[in-house]
Parts: C-alpha cells; sequence; structure tokens
C-alpha cells in the first residue's frame, strides 16, 4: 500500500470515529489523531500541499527523511526538495501540473536533503478537494492548513537510493556478464532452462555452430549434436547429470550449420536462485580442433626428433670404417700419390658428412629444449684457430683464399669451446659454399670491454634484403645451390648455440652478387681459466688394445688403424668373442662399443672385468651417442672414457696416452644393462 493510500485510509476512519462531535472539538481530534498517524509510518513520508504546491503539513517521517524541521520547511514551494537543475527545467511545477489535471501523478527521481545530499525517491502526487483537506489547525507547523484555503495535494516519498544501487549493481553484474559471454575467444555460451531448451545464445556459439539467436532460440540442447549422438541419448544423459550433480563436463562431436562436425570441450553448470532453487542451465562449448592440431604437431615433432637421433646414430655408425681407413691410407707409407689424392678427397667430404651429422644431432636437441653446453672460460682465439683449420682443406680445394684478422692478446669467453667451434665452423662452411671458385673469406675478430665480436664475410652471390632475418629459420633455403644446397640447418643451429652463450648473431649483405657478411656477438669472461698441467714429453706408449664391435668393418678398420700407430691390437665381432679371445690377448686397453645384438657393451664390461680380474685395464666405451646424458652412464658403468663414432686419430691418440689405471681391475661398481 503506497503513502497516499495510507492517508486515504487514515482519513476516512478518523472521519468516521469523530462523526457526532462538536466542530472544534471534531477539526483538534482530527489534527491530533492524524498527526499521530503519520508519525508512525516508518518507511515513507507523508507531507500535503496547498493548490500552488506550498508545504502546509510536514510529519516526523517527512523530518527523518529530508531532514528539515516542520518549523523550516512550512511555507517553502515543494520544489525546494528538488535538484536545482530539475527546479531550472520545470520538472517540479509539471508534476504539479499533472497531478492537477489528471488527479494523480508518479515521479521517480533524485532529491535533496536539508544537508545538501541526494537521495533516489518514488514520489506519488494526489489531489485533494476541499472536503478532504485536513481538519483546521491553530497555525502550528506541523499541523493542517485551514480546509477553506481550498483544493491541494497530499504527497508520498519513499526512499529507493538502496534499491537504486542494488538494481543498478545487478544491471552492471548482468551487462559484465553479457559482455564476457559475447567476447569469450573460441566459446560458445548459451542458457538452457532446466529441460534443456536454448534461451540465449552468444557470438561464439553463433562462430562455433554457425547458427544465428534467432535461429537458436527454442531449440533444443539435441538440435547441436549430430544425428548419431543425438540418436544415442548423449545429450540427455548430459543434461541429467548436469541437473543432478550441479555441473557436467565431457568432449562432444557437434553438429555445425553447413553440415561438419567439430570436437569440443563442453561444460554445463546448474543456477540456482536466490532461495536456491534449480533455475536454469549455462552451456558452454570450445572448439579443440586447433588443440587436436596442435597435439598432431607436437606428436610429429617428437617423431622427427627421435627420427633425426636415429638417423645421426645409423650414420655414424658406417662413418666409423671409412674414417678409420682413410687414416690407415694416410699412414701407409707406401702409398702411391694416386692414392694419397683419393684419401683426401674422401677425407675432406667425410668431415662435411660428419658436420652434417652433428647438426642433425643437435637440431632433435635444439627443438626438444635439451641442447646442454658447459661454460667456461675459454680462449676465443683457440677456438677460431681450430675452426680454421678444420676448414682450410676445403678452401684449399676450393680455390679460395682465406683473410684472418686475430687480437694478439685472445680474449676469453664464457663458452663451450665444442659447440662454439661447431659455429664457426658452420659460418665458414656456409660462405665458402656460396663463395665462387677464387673469391675471399675473412675472419675478423674485434674485442671491446664487454664484447668480443667476430664477423666473417665473404665475396659470394649475397643474400636479399628480406633473406636476412629468415635465413635463420630450421630448414631454411633462399635458392637452389645445386649440390651444395645443403639442409639449410647450419645457421637455425648457430643461432640457437650462441643465443645459450649469451650471444647473437646478424646477417647483413649489400644486395645480390655482393657477397654477405656474419656477425657474432659474445660477452667477455670476467677471469681467464686455470692453466691446466702441460701432459709429460715423450711418445705415448705401446698399448694391447682389444677393439669389440659388432661392424666388422669398423673392428678391424681399426685394428689396423692401431697397429700403423704402433700399437698391438686385435679385434672381436660379438661379446662372446671378446671374452674368448681377451684371455688369451689379455690387453691392456679395451676399446668397446655400447650397441651389439648378443650383449651390449654394459654387459661385455662387467664379464671382463671378471675375466681380467687382478691384470690393470683402460676400458673406453664407443658409440655413436656422445650426449652428456650418455656420457654419464658409461662413466658410472666403470669405463675410463667415453669415445663417440667416428673417431679421429687425434681423439684416438689422445685416450690411449692416458695413464693406465693404477689399481687392477675389480668387479664392476654395479650392474648396469642397456637401455
Amino acid at each position: 500500500m503506497s503513502g497516499l493510500q495510507v492517508a486515504s485510509e487514515v482519513r476516512s476512519t478518523l472521519l468516521e470515529a469523530s462523526a457526532g462531535l462538536a466542530p472544534e472539538d471534531e477539526a483538534a481530534q482530527l489534527a491530533q489523531r492524524y498527526r499521530r498517524l503519520l508519525d508512525a509510518v516508518q518507511d515513507c513520508a507523508v507531507f500535503e500541499l496547498d493548490a500552488h504546491g506550498v508545504i502546509v503539513a510536514w510529519p516526523e517521517p517527512a523530518r527523518r527523511l529530508f531532514g528539515y524541521s516542520a518549523a523550516e520547511i512550512a511555507g517553502c514551494h515543494v520544489s525546494r526538495l528538488h535538484r536545482a537543475e530539475d527546479v531550472a527545467a520545470g520538472l517540479p511545477q509539471q508534476w504539479l501540473d499533472a497531478a492537477a489535471q489528471a488527479g494523480q501523478a508518479q515521479d521517480e527521481g533524485w532529491r535533496v536533503r536539508r544537508d545538501g545530499s541526494l537521495l533516489r525517491a518514488r514520489c506519488e502526487m494526489r489531489r485533494i478537494g476541499i472536503a478532504e483537506l485536513s481538519p483546521p489547525a491553530p497555525g502550528a507547523a506541523g499541523g493542517f492548513a485551514d480546509g477553506a484555503a481550498g483544493a491541494g495535494f497530499i504527497v508520498s516519498c519513499r526512499d529507493t537510493t538502496v534499491q537504486q544501487a542494488a538494481a543498478d549493481q545487478a544491471r552492471l553484474a548482468g551487462d559484465k556478464l553479457r559482455l564476457l559471454a559475447e567476447n569469450l575467444p573460441c566459446t560458445a555460451v548459451c542458457e538452457l532452462s532446466l529441460d534443456g531448451t536454448i534461451r540465449s545464445w552468444n557470438a561464439g556459439a553463433r562462430a562455433l555452430a554457425g547458427h544465428t539467436a534467432e535461429e537458436a532460440a527454442g531449440q533444443p540442447l539435441a538440435w547441436l549434436y549430430t544425428r548419431q549422438d543425438a540418436a544415442a541419448g548423449r545429450p540427455q544423459a548430459a543434461l541429467e547429470a548436469a541437473r543432478a550433480c550441479g555441473q557436467w563436463a565431457g568432449e562432444e562431436r557437434l553438429a555445425r550449420k553447413d553440415g561438419s562436425v567439430v570436437r569440443c570441450a563442453t561444460r554445463m553448470v546448474l543456477v540456482r536462485d536466490a532461495a536456491g532453487c534449480p533455475e536454469s542451465l549455462l552451456w558452454t562449448a570450445r572448439d579443440l580442433s586447433d588443440a587436436l592440431r596442435l597435439e598432431m604437431l607436437d606428436a610429429g615433432n617428437r617423431r622427427l626428433q627421435s627420427f633425426l637421433a636415429i638417423l645421426a646414430h645409423e650414420l655414424r655408425n658406417p662413418l666409423a670404417p671409412v674414417r678409420n681407413a682413410v687414416e690407415v691410407i694416410v699412414l701407409t707409407a707406401d702409398a702411391g700419390p694416386r692414392v694419397r689424392r683419393c684419401a683426401e678427397i674422401i677425407d675432406r667430404q667425410l668431415r662435411q658428412v660428419e658436420r652434417l651429422v652433428n647438426d642433425l644431432l643437435d637440431v632433435g636437441r635444439v627443438t626438444a629444449g635439451k641442447l646442454k653446453m658447459e661454460l667456461t672460460p675459454t680462449s676465443y682465439n683457440d677456438v677460431v684457430t681450430t675452426s680454421l683449420e678444420a676448414i682450410r682443406p676445403t678452401l684449399e680445394a676450393s680455390g679460395q683464399q682465406l683473410v684472418v684478422a686475430l687480437p694478439e692478446v685472445s680474449p676469453y669467453v664464457r663458452a663451450d669451446a665444442a659447440r662454439l667451434g661447431q659455429v664457426l665452423l658452420n659460418l665458414l662452411s656456409n660462405a665458402a659454399k656460396y663463395t665462387p671458385r677464387g673469391g675471399t673469406i675473412s675472419v675478423q675478430v674485434s674485442v671491446e670491454p664487454a664484447r668480443v665480436i667476430t664477423a666473417v664475410s665473404d665475396t659470394g652471390r649475397g643474400l636479399e634484403h628480406a633473406a636476412l632475418d629468415r635465413i635463420f629459420n630450421l630448414f631454411a633455403q633462399e635458392s637452389d645451390a645445386g649440390s651444395r644446397s645443403g639442409l639449410g640447418i647450419g645457421l637455425a643451429l648457430a643461432k640457437a648455440i650462441l643465443e645459450a652463450h649469451g650471444g647473437a648473431i646478424q646477417a647483413d649483405s649489400a644486395g645480390a652478387g655482393k657477397g654477405s657478411t656474419f656477425t657474432v656477438i659474445l660477452p667477455r669472461a670476467s677471469a681467464r681459466p686455470a692453466e691446466a698441467a702441460a701432459p709429460a714429453p715423450g711418445k705415448a706408449p705401446r698399448r694391447r688394445v682389444l677393439v669389440v664391435d659388432d661392424n666388422a668393418d669398423s673392428a678391424d678398420s681399426m685394428a689396423e688403424l692401431l697397429i700403423l700407430l704402433g700399437h698391438e691390437a686385435q679385434a672381436a665381432h660379438s661379446g662372446q668373442q671378446a671374452l674368448g679371445v681377451a684371455t688369451s690377448f689379455r690387453p691392456d686397453c679395451v676399446l668397446l662399443d655400447l650397441q651389439m645384438p648378443d650383449m651390449s657393451g654394459y654387459e661385455v664390461l662387467e664379464a671382463l672385468r671378471k675375466a681380467l680380474r687382478g691384470h690393470v685395464v683402460q676400458f673406453l666405451a664407443l658409440s655413436g651417442r656422445g650426449t652428456a646424458e650418455d656420457q654419464r652412464r658409461s662413466r658410472e658403468a666403470g669405463f675410463d672414457a667415453h669415445l663417440t663414432k667416428p673417431l679421429s686419430i687425434e681423439a684416438l691418440s689422445r685416450a690411449l696416452a692416458e695413464p693406465v689405471p693404477a689399481s687392477p681391475v675389480g668387479p664392476a661398481p654395479a650392474p648396469h644393462k642397456e637401455r
């Protein structure tokens, strides 16, 4: 019941109760009772106006709501309760005119309290005639005007500030939820009735299913499923699960408007009202197509990494006997010039194949995030010189000139020397590949306070400007270079290795036919490494070496090479054969392949330790795998060193020159099975 209805009921009741009283007593009694009853109204202020809108009665609830006392407000126009801008716009007078013409009028808006603060109020004004006017009162500010003054108005005001703020907050929250639902990327959101009928349909749902909101409204949830899944009852089962448990999630096949099928991750959540009763269901669906494609790409990437590792390992096995054979030819005194010339050609091409194999292995490690390096203070001039010596035969064979400028005092960098040498060798090989016969390749190293800068330049065919960044992508090839096009992995690998060193690489070229320059930037090291003890001078001792490898060509060629180097050597082509030979040959060094079909190298090591117990023996692991993990495993198994195929004569000689273990062979540290 509104304030005006309360006031009207009070008037009627008082008039009936005062029937039969004297006019003076009747007026006083009515005024007193009317004020008391209106003062008792708690949630609504009711006051009276004369025909001109002047306040003539101001009960206690009005004082509590607006802050004015009856004495302060009596005789003021009702517009005093309105904002200045509303008064200027004539809103209070329009409200009075509407009530005068129609008998009553409503208004909801801002009102002004005595202290200047604002409140939101829902107000109603009703016209009253002479017979309805308040009984006459003796001029009291809170009393009632003379009934002979003419018609007036009764006004009720209810404070709705809190309710309006709550409604605004609820509307804002609703707008935020709708905005969020409309802008969720790649996610369909819709509201369902408890029986699964679609009520709302966001932009994500339109993009996912292809249906408009008008087409979707009123459709059952099964409308979104494939015909087979709908017939199998999958949407109904999901609805029942969500209603029973409060939520449900799963992967579903949904049918698009164009007939295509999309696999989605779907969820349903039960929505409850303020009383906790189920009201609706919120249904979401997210397209899994991209995630599935990424998963397939990731699986393909893992298979590629595995393939590259296997390919590189398998290539190393046949390269080992080829390397041994080349070394044998070089060491053979009576080999003719023609044979030596062929051996040099084989050696150069073999080194190129070895670099490609190593790059293939490292590409797999880079893409898997497993490229590991041990950074130590390293003399940079030594790294550069080693790389130059490795590329020099290739440059001489191509008739290319090499110009080198190194600082007199070598700077030091924190680096993995082998990896950094691999970078420089790749850059030099790349320069040689794209530089014609008779061209020039230059290497210039400059030192700054915090950096070491290396420029590798050539007079080759150069690069287009657009290709300067693209060439560092994996498998990138800018143009066909015929038989010397390569795999397109050297520069990508160089970039990854340098970034792991905290450095960078960039390419520059003046254009096609104008050569290229690759600049390597590395941070300088703050300290030099401790000087290693110099090896004792003298010739390496003569060793008795047992070579164990299931690849007969590799074992026999290695034994032949060892004999030419002045050692005694015997080959065994299986683990069992090695056990039989070892007891009679009594080797002081065993070069042992880790992967053999009958017994792994770890099993042969354990058996040889028992067979040669009490005899001083050096065990050298030989494998196509040479990662840090492979070396750790062989070291923990009891090997004295880990050598990687194809084995260079320098690496072999260094391993054989190492001191033989002082203590005789005993039991293996722990059984170690090949995984």
